[in-house]
């Protein structure tokens, strides 16, 4: 069996925590040149006490939902961060909206 897929789709939901370094959530959608789709929940998007920003995969303590090859990963979460950073500005401490960011 041969599955092509042709486009990958990013929806952002910005997210109320009591975690103010957790930002939002985040659902990768791949679809199909037939027409399927396959879709990813539960990628996080945080704030990094390092600076910047940091995506992770959507798991549980001890089991991770979603394995990929670490080019493909990086990939994914740059796609991630573009479309945060295109509906979510970010406002740094000094009340400067930045639009992006880059790991």
């Amino acid at each position: 069996m041969e599955i092509n897929f042709i486009e990958l789709t990013v929806k952002i939901n910005s997210m109320k925590c009591k975690n103010p370094s957790l930002l939002a959530s985040a659902m990768v959608v791949l679809k199909e040149q037939n027409g399927g789709c396959l879709s990813i929940t539960g990628f996080t998007i945080w704030k990094s006490k390092f600076g910047g920003l940091n995506v992770e995969m959507p798991k549980k303590p001890g089991f991770k939902f979603c394995l990929c090859e670490k080019v493909l990963w990086e990939k994914i979460k740059q796609e991630i961060l573009k479309e945060y950073s295109r509906f979510i500005p970010v406002i740094e401490d000094d009340f400067t909206i930045v639009n992006n960011y880059s790991l």
